[in-house]
């Protein structure tokens, strides 16, 4: 509580210091969100986010078709959430993807199309703030993944849906996320397959560790943040296939405007139907209205 005693002035200006404080904590503890793995936060009710995304991915050779040397893809993804209710918000992602099979004759495979588009509500049904930005909450993840309607080659042309859900843990300036999902595939092939988009059923489960590098304390002039990320992603599709990735990364987040670089490399994999991935970059921006 602000001292009665003290000058209009300077209480006016102390309650500015504290409402930005409170602004930039608030922030803090409900972003910290890897590029891979999903997290317990979500935009206020009447509020947005838009999350434009460029990732590349290269992948080895398909065992399903020898020939198939490798692959290149190249992803335009876009995320926007907005909020719903208190703990309760609407996330829907269209993805653009550019895609290059490099074959052994030579006679090179380009295709570009709109994949499946997602639609997810997140519903946060358990929060407790012990202080600061510290923090502990748990939502659960439910939607579809329908047909865009395009080529075989990136539609599923049909509905696919899915059900999980995602722990976060924020404690000073350290934080981490989990999350599974499980997804029922009743459609795609598994030619065009490259990691849950096939006919079989899909469990993913994701780790991630955040830690702020700068500042070491938010104060009322903070107006952002710095992280290094580090995530296990992890795919099993029911028709044994399973795929172990690692993922390193840095943030920087902002009141409005956030930025977001990552990579993917594998940790394991013991794959039949699918080729394994051998490199993902990605960077993205998020900005919230």
């Amino acid at each position: 509580m602000i001292d009665p005693s003290i000058h209009p002035t300077h209480r006016f200006r102390l309650a500015a210091y504290a409402l930005a404080g409170t602004a930039c904590l608030t922030t803090a503890a409900s972003a910290q969100e890897a590029m891979y793995t999903a997290a317990a936060t979500m935009p206020s009710p009447g509020t947005g986010v838009v999350r434009p995304q460029v990732n590349y991915f290269r992948y080895g050779t398909n065992p399903l078709n020898p020939d198939e040397e490798s692959t290149d893809v190249a992803e335009a993804m876009t995320t926007v959430a907005w909020g719903l209710d208190r703990g309760l918000a609407l996330f829907v992602d269209v993805p653009v993807v550019f895609e290059r099979e490099n074959t052994t004759t030579g006679d090179d495979d380009w295709n570009e199309g709109v994949d499946d588009i997602d639609a997810m509500l997140k519903w946060r049904f358990y929060q407790h703030d012990s202080g600061g930005i510290d923090t502990v909450r748990a939502a659960l993840l439910g939607g579809a993944k329908v047909a865009s309607g395009d080529s075989d080659d990136f539609s599923s042309g049909s509905v696919n849906p899915h059900l999980g859900a995602v722990l976060t843990v924020v404690n000073g300036r350290h934080g981490f996320n989990q999350d599974v999902s499980y997804t029922w595939n009743t459609g795609g092939t598994r030619e065009t397959n490259l990691g849950g988009d096939g006919p079989s059923d899909a469990l993913s489960f994701n780790s991630a560790y955040v830690y702020r590098v700068w500042p070491e304390q938010f104060t009322s002039e903070s107006n952002g943040a710095w992280y290094i990320t580090a995530e296990i992603n992890n795919l099993y599709e029911t028709n044994g296939d399973f795929e172990s990735r690692w993922a390193p990364g840095l943030m920087y987040e902002g009141r409005r405007v956030s930025f977001e670089v990552m990579a993917q490399f594998p940790l394991y994999n013991d794959l039949d139907e699918r080729p394994e991935l051998d490199l993902a970059l990605g960077i993205g921006l998020r900005v919230s209205f």
